[in-house]
């Protein structure tokens, strides 16, 4: 003990430290386990994304944490028109859904490519709509969510159920529009000669008006300007008036 209080004399803070965990902790190989920071509670963006987020947020739910927050701003950045499956289960009647991120839009994945995970098909895609019901936080919900799968895809899909398929109704042209079209084109046609000749009638009529103008005196023209004072001749006058 009284040679390491005469080593520790001569070392400064740092080195004392030093040697006092060599002494007393680290004596075995292994020791500096000891001084590792434990790791099991550290969470990345993505745990945290993953127990805080939802498939859907209503406007009713409210992000009080700064972990709902972060999941929410994530929520806001998904394109939700399409999603993507995994139907690696379809035997099951199990499914799992997702929106689709910003690279997955940008290639057409889930919208001009089949919306399986695993599968790249992009011809014959159909449009299937899907009560999606799942649990989230203990409560059970439902969601009417869009996907646009290849028909080997599509049959898995519809293993045990049938989904409704979306489809494109053409429109028709009405033909009483058409009509009500022409017969309105017939009219403007009658009425434009009628138009011509009012806007010559208003043009003669205005070539008249300034001869009877011309022939009338204008009231200014016997009209005088006052003389205005200028502020010197007025104190000059003003001053005659008291030396008087």
């Amino acid at each position: 003990m009284s040679c390491l209080r005469t080593q520790m004399r001569y070392l400064n803070a740092y080195d004392a430290h030093k040697l006092i965990i060599n002494e007393y902790v680290l004596k075995r190989p292994g020791d500096t386990q000891i001084f590792k920071r434990d790791t099991s509670k550290d969470k990345t963006d993505a745990d945290v994304i993953r127990k805080n987020h939802r498939f859907l947020w209503e406007g009713e739910d409210k992000a009080d944490t700064w972990e709902l927050q972060f999941a929410k701003k994530y929520y806001d950045k998904l394109f939700r028109e399409y999603c993507i499956a995994d139907l690696s289960l379809y035997r099951e009647n199990k499914l799992a859904l997702r929106w689709r991120i910003k690279q997955e839009v940008i290639i057409g994945k889930g919208q001009f490519i089949c919306g399986n995970k695993k599968c790249c098909e992009k011809e014959d895609l159909r449009t299937w709509e899907v009560n999606f019901r799942y649990m989230e936080e203990g409560k059970k919900k439902n969601a009417l969510i869009k996907i646009r799968l290849c028909p080997e895809c599509s049959r898995k899909l519809n293993y045990h159920s049938k989904k409704r398929e979306v489809k494109r109704l053409k429109r028709k042209p009405n033909k009483e529009k058409k009509k009500h079209i022409h017969k309105s084109k017939d009219k403007e046609s009658s009425i434009k000669p009628s138009s011509s000749a009012q806007s010559t009638s208003t043009t003669c009529s205005e070539g008249k008006n300034p001869t009877k103008e011309s022939s009338k005196e204008s009231p200014w023209e016997n009209h005088k300007p006052e003389e205005v004072k200028s502020r010197e001749e007025e104190m000059e006058d003003y001053l005659e008036d008291l030396l008087l």
